[in-house]
């Protein structure tokens, strides 16, 4: 992976820091049916175990997380670096932190992955930044996780 030119505009990084902090709300707070919202048209969100391309599949997948109400998720996203990619594009990397219990109760969270969340992001033409493409890598992985 190229280090490239950071980006260093407080506008821009804030703009992109909160369109991750937009994401991982959506998914937290059983709230994403619509998490295509956050994509390109053409935009794709790729993990360990799925695939999703194009808004059907990323909003096939909001929904299905936002039915699972008795499982309660956090993202801790942390460390962004963010680079140019382009006139109307950017990459950046930031390590999610996952939290997750099962029940409805305040049952224990367990800290079940760190993943590094590798980012494209595109200017559309509206002037809004979006995620082209999301690529979770895990770093980390519990037995809980492993088992889902």
């Amino acid at each position: 992976m190229t280090i490239g030119v950071p980006i260093k505009d407080a506008a821009l990084r804030a703009e992109l820091e909160a369109l991750i902090a937009e994401h991982a709300y959506r998914l937290d707070m059983n709230c994403s049916e619509n998490l295509a919202e956050l994509y390109t048209e053409d935009g794709s969100l790729i993990a360990p175990n799925f695939a999703c391309e194009g808004p059907e599949a990323i909003n096939g997948y909001g929904r299905d997380r936002a039915a699972a109400k008795t499982r309660r998720v956090r993202h801790v996203c942390t460390n962004f670096r963010f680079w140019e990619d382009g006139p109307e594009q950017a990459r950046g990397l930031c390590f999610i932190l996952l939290f997750r219990s099962n029940g409805s109760d305040l049952s224990p969270a367990e800290p079940i992955a760190l993943a590094d969340a590798h980012d494209i992001y595109r200017r559309c033409p509206d002037g809004v930044w979006r995620i082209k493409e999301r690529r979770v890598v895990l770093s980390f992985e519990s037995a809980a996780h492993k088992a889902r």
